[in-house]
């Protein structure tokens, strides 16, 4: 969502700017009031894209990490839940193996 936010709000400014070229040189006209909304509205995007990503930082590390598998919360500095971090050693391990013969 972020940076889908931050992408239109890009595409917007460049397309304001990229009109307000054209509407000045080739058509030698002045689309002043077209211009400023298309730019006031990717810089809107972009300061929105902004605090949305400040919040979800900030709600990761108060809410604590998640298993990716199950949602169990996990303990500090690991991925996975005990029971899903077994497994994935498994998988691992047997990997291996496969991979030696």
């Amino acid at each position: 969502m972020v940076v889908l936010l931050r992408t239109l709000g890009v595409l917007l400014i460049a397309a304001g700017l990229i009109w307000m070229s054209i509407s000045e040189v080739v058509l030698k006209q002045s689309h002043g009031a077209q211009v400023r909304g298309m730019i006031l509205a990717g810089a809107g995007l972009l300061a929105i894209s902004i605090v949305l990503s400040m919040f979800s930082r900030a709600a990761e590390r108060l809410g604590g990490r998640r298993c990716p598998r199950c949602g169990k919360p996990v303990a500090h500095g690991h991925i996975y839940c005990s029971d899903h971090l077994k497994e994935a050693v498994n998988q691992f391990r047997d990997s291996q193996r496969q991979k030696g013969n």
